[in-house]
């Protein structure tokens, strides 16, 4: 995701669109990872922040996240997710998009 639209919502968004499609197949947990840079500072606490609880990290600083799926809280009040669509659906050519 570019820096241009982090820390304006659109990470809560696509978050809860993710967390809403993998609640519509009953996936339960979703796991996450961090590598740490230069340029990824600012979402060092993503995770964290949408409610994974850290698994795991290594000597680098890498570290692995999860969340359950059905105790996720949606954080996005003011943008509207449309024609949000699975790759399947995407590659059925009988549906118009």
């Amino acid at each position: 995701m570019s820096c241009r639209v982090l820390k304006r919502d659109m990470e809560y968004a696509m978050m809860d669109a993710l967390m809403e499609k993998c609640a519509e197949r009953n996936i339960e947990k979703v796991v996450g990872y961090y590598f740490p840079t230069a340029k990824n500072k600012m979402v060092r606490d993503f995770y964290a922040l949408h409610g994974f609880s850290k698994a795991g990290e290594d000597e680098n600083g890498n570290t692995t996240w999860v969340g359950s799926v059905a105790e996720y809280k949606k954080r996005n009040t003011v943008i509207s997710v449309v024609g949000a669509h699975t790759l399947e659906e995407k590659n059925d050519t009988k549906r118009d998009f």
